[in-house]
């Protein structure tokens, strides 16, 4: 846990930031902070939680892992960019002679056709 509490202490270095600052800046009291900042209190989810809303280029996972977060490769920008749609196609006959077309989306929408 202090290899956490030590990158978070290089950001706030680079961000010229003291911990009575810092503090102020998240709407936390100064002393959890410090405390987080000592040892003494391990950083809670809402503390980093703070400090992703305050500085949205912090990479988190760089400050928890020490690892930084992966670049988008080629294929995952192609594969998020055209989402795969499959469309599920039933025609059935309904109690008014007519027949109706339900299309089922895979994020559990649907349509409903009714014949003219």
């Amino acid at each position: 846990m202090q290899e956490v509490v030590d990158r978070i202490e290089s950001w706030m270095k680079e961000k010229n930031l003291s911990a009575p600052e810092l503090a102020k800046e998240l709407g936390m009291n100064r002393s959890t902070v410090v405390h987080i900042l000592g040892g003494r209190n391990k950083p809670s989810l809402q503390f980093i939680m703070n400090l992703a809303a305050f500085d949205s280029n912090l990479d988190l996972r760089l400050l928890l892992t020490g690892e930084p977060t992966p670049a988008p490769t080629r294929d995952s920008l192609s594969i998020s960019a055209k989402p795969e749609v499959k469309v599920i196609e039933k025609i059935k006959t309904v109690a008014s002679g007519k027949n109706t077309m339900i299309v089922l989306n895979t994020d559990g929408t649907y349509k409903s056709f009714v014949e003219q």
